[in-house]
């Protein structure tokens, strides 16, 4: 009976170790989840994130959002705004054709590549020193080659069929799209000390997506 206790024993120290030891990731993993999460939408990943910061931030500082909700909101922002610039019945008659353009859009920026080129640490001695682990990485896009070069107001003259097709064409050139664009950029993962354990985390993930939106969107014709 003694020994039955004891294994029972080492047996629980054994998981608690194990269990800790699955919550200390190398920074190359949390950047991961933090792309995966914020740039491709994936809602495993957010929830392997949230999982990971709970532990040295707490749940009130885990990010609080379904991801799928998230990209359907940007699809509508985009469709709204392009909508908005066309008469009030060309509008209504090309909503189904531009939500489609927006989804390919917004699902092309989804499948985009990353590689992390290096991490090293840095001091940020404007936050009383703190240790940064400056992660450097270059994200590549897949964009249309061969754009037909139309002329929106044009288009706007030749009246809602013309628009759809328009932008059935766009569409159709988005999913074919054949040229790769590639940008190199930064990511800070700010380090949390607990004992011999490091953490890391970014409070703003914005960082990460603003960027790489502004060079996308400069590279869609």
């Amino acid at each position: 009976m003694k020994n039955l206790k004891t294994f029972i024993l080492l047996l629980l120290l054994f998981s608690i170790q194990n269990l800790k030891s699955q919550n200390i990731l190398p920074p190359e993993k949390v950047f991961d989840l933090y792309f995966n999460s914020f740039v491709r939408y994936d809602d495993d990943s957010l929830k392997e994130l949230n999982s990971y910061l709970i532990n040295f931030l707490g749940k009130e500082n885990t990010h609080k959002m379904n991801l799928g909700d998230t990209y359907k909101q940007r699809v509508d922002y985009f469709t709204q705004i392009f909508l908005s610039t066309l008469p009030t019945d060309m509008a209504s008659s090309c909503k189904e054709e531009a939500t489609n353009y927006f989804c390919v859009l917004i699902d092309n920026f989804k499948e985009a590549k990353c590689s992390i080129k290096c991490i090293k640490s840095i001091q940020k001695k404007i936050l009383k020193d703190q240790e940064v682990s400056e992660v450097v990485f270059e994200v590549s896009f897949k964009v249309s080659s061969n754009v037909p070069e139309l002329h929106i107001n044009d288009i706007k003259k030749g009246g809602a069929d013309e628009m759809r097709k328009y932008l059935r064409d766009l569409t159709i050139h988005l999913k074919k799209a054949d040229k790769i664009v590639k940008t190199e950029q930064k990511f800070n993962l700010y380090q949390m000390k607990n004992g011999d354990d490091t953490y890391y985390w970014n409070g703003g993930p914005q960082e990460l997506t603003w960027k790489l939106n502004e060079f996308y969107f400069k590279n869609i014709k």
